[in-house]
Order: structure tokens, then C-alpha cells, then sequence
């Protein structure tokens, strides 16, 4: 979906801790709150280092759990969530940061990372990661280091979280984590759940559902639907044969035919207009704020002569052969160590959809599979109000999100965060 940007040697890491940094005190009016930001050096022999944004909880930094976001693209950057969707700021044309009443740092503290390397300030020699195996090499390699400069963190539950090409990464990162302990692998990492948001996780599965979901909302006709099944049953033959070339022509036509067709909709919220492209929404705010002299100075990255960019088209197209691939077999094991799975998606989406997530989460073979298949729909509320619905079986939970596209916390704030609130304290979705 490329148009849409949806080994262990000798580490060592440079960061920095602030406490209200004065650019951002002067900026804002967010009650002091601790932040941590710089780069983390995971792999000395390709120059590589990933660059963090943590900003410490707003109630008990001491005792809150710690919640890693990373976004997807492939190639773009967690700081479109910071400042789009969950973070603490909003960003204005002035350059003026509005706290955020929902912010995931409410309860929280909250790491956005910019991975892979040539993402967002991270950088490389080259841009030479591809796959989901060397994503959780570097990301474990990350973990590790982070935990031990700032040991105040390191028992704290910990939650691995992350949206739309984050289901290839949350999966991969959680059975790193997973593994590393069991191994006993140098610290060991506190896991207690991962959370998948619009996550493209199976494309086996999920390619499927662009004809569906597109049927079921009037964004195509009868004779397209049927002819994009055709088309789906020979993508999902060059993807079992790992015909990755064919595959790769084919599979990506199905969401194609359902533009040619919807016209300008907005494929990460078809009740949207995209504007602009390829991306759909004005984020020049960000890009602005983040390419500031002063900005970048006080972010430690000014002496990297980065241009900050929302998406990578240079990473995004190290990653062809990967995003094919399903790392849905990561879910099983991670499901069997004892951690939870949350996989919720707003129902609007169109190019991670909640029928193709839905799909995959009830095709995938595991211990509690009958069980999770058996198990109730409900309706999920927040405030008292329905928000969505939700099924949960041993340790396995979907949620449907009302009126959300494929930024739910961007386009439903407060029941984001109410969702966040329910996976780090395992509460059930009623």
C-alpha cells in the first residue's frame, strides 16, 4: 500500500531529560511534566539512531504504566500522533502548543518513537531496514538501552502500542519482548498487553475486505464488487505461492478500484473528503513546528541537518516484500505468555478496515480461537453513551469504534483514551 504511507553488538545511546524545556513552558500551558527526548544509537555499524519523544505521566509518573506509540506508513513519524492524535500538544499555524485534554499521558507515561531509521529525525547511514525481523532487533535494541538510562521506568507494566502499519510492528516488537524474556535476555521488560489500532496485520485476509467494506458503503456497484472478488482470489494465489512481484500488482488494484469508482473519498475516513493527498489531511502545522531552528536546537537534532517530513517515501519503499506478509502468527504467542491483545478499529476507515480486522482476528488459529469466535458481541460505552462494540475471549479483544476513522484518537479523543484506560487496567469493553 505504498501510495498510502499508512544483531546485538557493541550499543551505546545519548538522550537528554527535561523538566519543561523553556521553548516548550513558553509555548504552552501543560502542568509540568517531565520529558525525555534524543536518540538512542541501536546499531553502531550502520550509524543508526532512533530518536524518542517521552513525555512522564500527568498523574503518578512513579507508579503509572509505561505505553510505547509507534506509527505507521511504513516511514512516518510518531510525532503526527504526538501532535495529530494522543499527545499532549496540538500544534497551531503560529507555532503555539494547546494542551490536550485527552492526552494518553493523562495516566500514562508515554514514549513516541520514530523507527525505522530515516523516519521522522531518525537517521542512518542508510535506510536499510525491510522487514519485521530487524524492526524487532533494533526496537528490543531500543528498549533495552531506554530502560537502562532511565531506570525509574524499567519495572513499571509496560504496554506495546501502535496504528495502521503498527500491526506489522506491534506484533513483531511484542514477540521480541516476549522471547527476550523468556530467554532472560538482558532486562526484562514488564509486558502486559499490546494494542493494535486500524492495524494492517494479514494482508492475505485484509485485501479481501477492501470490495466488502466498499460494497457495504455504496462506494462501488454490484459488478465491481464481483469483479474485485475475482481479483482478491488471485492476489490472495501469488501471496500463498510468495509470488511477491504479481502480488504486489495485484493485491494493490483492489483499493485502487475502489477510488477509480468513490472518486476523491478520503481513504482513512470515507465520510471525508482527501485533502490534500496523498495523505488527506493539512499537516502543515506540524511540519512547520517540527522544522523550526529553535524547535530542532532544543530537540538536540538541529546538528543532523533534518527535514522534518510526516512520511518517508524512502523508508516506505524498503518495505515491499514485508508488507505482504502476515504477522498475525505473532498474536498466538504473544497471547500465550500471559498478554493481552486489544485490536480495535474505527469503523470509517476504509484502507484498514474493521472487516478486514475483524476477519483476520477470527481466522487466526490459536488455543481460545473457538472460544473468541463463540464469545458475545457487546456494546462498549463510554460516558454512557455507545461507543462501539467489543468481543473478548482469553485474553483476546476486537473492538468496533463508532465514528472513528483510521486515527481513532484523533477523531474520537475521549473514547480513545477511555479504550487506552481499559487495556492498561483490564477492564472490559461494556
Amino acid at each position: 500500500m505504498r501510495a498510502f504511507i499508512f544483531a546485538l553488538g557493541f550499543l551505546f545511546f545519548v538522550g537528554l531529560s527535561f523538566a519543561r524545556p523553556d521553548l516548550f513552558q513558553a509555548r504552552s500551558k501543560l502542568k509540568d511534566v517531565v520529558q525525555h527526548y534524543g536518540y538512542i544509537t541501536v546499531n553502531v555499524t550502520m550509524e543508526a539512531n532512533l530518536f524518542y519523544w517521552m513525555f512522564e505521566s500527568q498523574g503518578n509518573p512513579k507508579t503509572d504504566p509505561l505505553v510505547l506509540w509507534m506509527t505507521g506508513g511504513p516511514g512516518c513519524s510518531s510525532e503526527l500522533a504526538l501532535f495529530f492524535e494522543n499527545g499532549p500538544y496540538t500544534v497551531d499555524a503560529n507555532g503555539n502548543l494547546t494542551p490536550n485534554p485527552f492526552s494518553w499521558n493523562k495516566n500514562a507515561n508515554l514514549i513516541y518513537i520514530d523507527q525505522p531509521v530515516g523516519t521522522g529525525f531518525s537517521y542512518a547511514s542508510s535506510d536499510y531496514i525491510h522487514d519485521e525481523a530487524q524492526v524487532a532487533q533494533e526496537m528490543y535494541s531500543f528498549l533495552q538501552l531506554f530502560l537502562q538510562q532511565y531506570p525509574q521506568y524499567a519495572k513499571l507494566p509496560f504496554f506495546v502500542t501502535g496504528e495502521s502499519y503498527g500491526g506489522h510492528y506491534v506484533p513483531a516488537v511484542g514477540a521480541a519482548i516476549v522471547q527476550g524474556n523468556s530467554n532472560n535476555q538482558g532486562l526484562f521488560i514488564n509486558l502486559q498487553a499490546i494494542a493494535i489500532g486500524n492495524g494492517w496485520v494479514d494482508p492475505y485476509t485484509q485485501y479481501g475486505a477492501y470490495g466488502t467494506y466498499a460494497y457495504a458503503h455504496n462506494l462501488i456497484d454490484q459488478g465491481t464488487y464481483s469483479q474485485m472478488n475475482q481479483t482478491y482470489a488471485q492476489c490472495q494465489q501469488y501471496i500463498s505461492q510468495q509470488d511477491w512481484d504479481d502480488a504486489d500488482d495485484t493485491c494493490n488494484t483492489l483499493l485502487e478500484t475502489v477510488l477509480e469508482e468513490a472518486g476523491n473519498i478520503n481513504v482513512y475516513n470515507i465520510d471525508l473528503q482527501c485533502n490534500p493527498p496523498p495523505l488527506c489531511y493539512d499537516l502543515s502545522n506540524i511540519t512547520n513546528y517540527l522544522n523550526e531552528p529553535s524547535v530542532q536546537q532544543q530537540l538536540g537534532v538541529a546538528s543532523q541537518g533534518i527535514t522534518w517530513e510526516a512520511c518517508s517515501d524512502d523508508v516506505n519503499s524498503q518495505f515491499g516484500v514485508d508488507r505482504l506478509q502476515s504477522f498475525s502468527f505473532d498474536v498466538p504467542l504473544i497471547l500465550k505468555a500471559g498478554v493481552r491483545v486489544v485490536v480495535y478499529s474505527g469503523d470509517l476507515d476504509l484502507i484498514c478496515n474493521w472487516m478486514g480486522g475483524y476477519e483476520w482476528v477470527t481466522a487466526m488459529s490459536w488455543s481460545g480461537q473457538t472460544a473468541f469466535v463463540n464469545a458475545p458481541q457487546v456494546t462498549w460505552h463510554v460516558s454512557g453513551n455507545s461507543a462501539g462494540m467489543a468481543q473478548t475471549a482469553q485474553g483476546l479483544t476486537f473492538v468496533r469504534v463508532y465514528q472513528a476513522g483510521h486515527m481513532v484518537p484523533h477523531d474520537q479523543p475521549a473514547n480513545a483514551l477511555a479504550l487506552l484506560a481499559n487495556v492498561l487496567n483490564n477492564t472490559p469493553f461494556k
